[in-house]
């Protein structure tokens, strides 16, 4: 059914709600703005269970076994993240005409963006740490969001910042929000977006509308928005392929600690530029998952007995976005190698701070990006070839080595800053 009157209408509508969308949809809609939110995913509340984390957990294929996980839900990912959050690498962005100082400042002042203090570590992490400097590794600590003030009794999920937070902003503030709103295709007429189309419901009973705004926002994530772009016809979208950052844990036995949950991510090393390696001592149920999907049955109930740390690797642009909205690319030989020589990295200080029985988990793919190029598919106010139809998600995270202490910026906070450079640009013309 399409539908095309009042309540149809809006001033910008934002395709997806994670970091990028609902900073754009917070901000717009405290300036008075009429914004419809679309999400994929449900409302219901957050909870760090495992049938929880099971229910609003997507996965997609970017290679033989290696997969990518995703959230759909209102928050999108950030409903299942570490909450690290590095600072944008603004030389990066000033390179394309785009200057984040004043957004990262304003996220500074209203985010609870700070280090997480030994505190609210697990002592494995402290361990990793003190095996890791002994060894001559350097060891630095990444800024995380988290609201500490929520940590009085330790680690505590509902501690970790979601883009949730500003969707409710958004909402309070009149926008509106749908859920179970899958976006098929935007709207264009005489070279310039006017709206989108979406299936509203289950696969079974859904509902085909249509939605017009003065602007689109695409943030629906990183493996979205090129599928999304391509079926709108925007031209040569992932035309050289993308990144997805593939990445394992290691983990080892160890005896003489003791400790519950704790924020897991929290600082690393990098080597040669592109190999980063960190703690990877993660809560609970994110473990006992990671156990659970390697067939590690018996591990699943040792997570106290258990010292861990992450490998992750940065891949160049390549492979395929195929013509059935399917992601493929082959690591090379390179990016086993980089892979292998951070697992012995990993390996060797686990061992050293007195871990046992050593063993890695399967390979998965960290963020999808690069498919959306600065120049060719959206200038520097994020819009694309189609007039108002902008792009505020990871697909666009350029492919840079950044040499930023971990040398793999996580997304988060740059598409928080990201939405809040769009807004300001929206602003002037709406």
């Amino acid at each position: 059914m399409e539908t095309r009157h009042g309540n149809t209408e809006h001033d910008v509508i934002v395709v997806g709600s994670g970091p990028g969308g609902a900073t754009v949809a917070r901000e717009l809609s405290r300036r008075g703005k009429r914004v419809l939110i679309l999400e994929r995913g449900g409302n219901g509340t957050l909870k760090e269970t495992i049938p929880a984390t099971v229910s609003i957990l997507s996965a997609v294929s970017v290679s033989d076994g290696l997969l990518f996980g995703r959230a759909f839900t209102t928050g999108g990912t950030t409903a299942i993240y570490l909450a690290v959050a590095e600072p944008p690498p603004m030389d990066t962005y000033r390179a394309f005409g785009i200057d984040l100082q004043p957004a990262y400042d304003e996220a500074k002042a209203e985010l609870p963006l700070a280090e997480v203090p030994d505190s609210l570590l697990r002592p494995h992490s402290i361990r990793i740490r003190e095996s890791a400097k002994a060894l001559g590794y350097a060891w630095a600590r990444s800024p995380m969001l988290v609201d500490q003030s929520k940590c009085k009794d330790g680690y505590s999920y509902e501690a970790k910042w979601t883009a949730r937070s500003f969707v409710h902003e958004a909402v309070a503030n009149g926008a509106t929000l749908l859920n179970r709103a899958r976006v098929t295709k935007v709207l264009i007429e005489d070279g310039r977006a006017v709206g989108v189309e979406y299936k509203l419901g289950s696969k079974k009973s859904a509902e085909v509308r249509r939605a017009y705004g003065a602007k689109v926002v695409l943030a629906p994530g990183g493996a979205a928005t090129p599928v999304l772009l391509r079926a709108s016809g925007v031209r040569n979208v992932a035309d050289r392929g993308f990144y997805c950052h593939p990445n394992y844990m290691v983990f080892g036995t160890i005896s003489g600690l003791k400790g519950g949950d704790g924020y897991g991510g929290t600082e690393g090393t990098t080597i040669d530029g592109d190999i980063h390696v960190g703690d990877g001592n993660v809560s609970r149920t994110f473990y006992r998952m990671l156990m659970l999907g390697n067939r590690r049955w018996l591990r699943a109930f040792l997570h106290s007995r258990t010292i861990g740390m992450g490998v992750m690797i940065t891949d160049p642009v390549s492979g395929e976005l195929r013509a059935d909205g399917r992601y493929y690319k082959e690591l090379t030989k390179e990016d086993r190698a980089k892979l292998a020589k951070g697992g012995e990295v990993a390996r060797k200080i686990i061992e050293h701070a007195g871990g046992k029985d050593v063993f890695t988990t399967t390979p998965t793919s960290a963020h999808i990006g690069g498919a959306i190029r600065f120049g060719e598919h959206i200038d520097s106010n994020l819009e694309t070839e189609f007039a108002n139809l902008h792009v505020c998600d990871g697909s666009l995270m350029p492919d840079t080595r950044y040499d930023h202490g971990y040398g793999i910026i996580t997304p988060t906070l740059t598409l928080v800053c990201l939405g809040k450079y769009l807004t300001n640009h929206l602003m002037q013309r709406l």
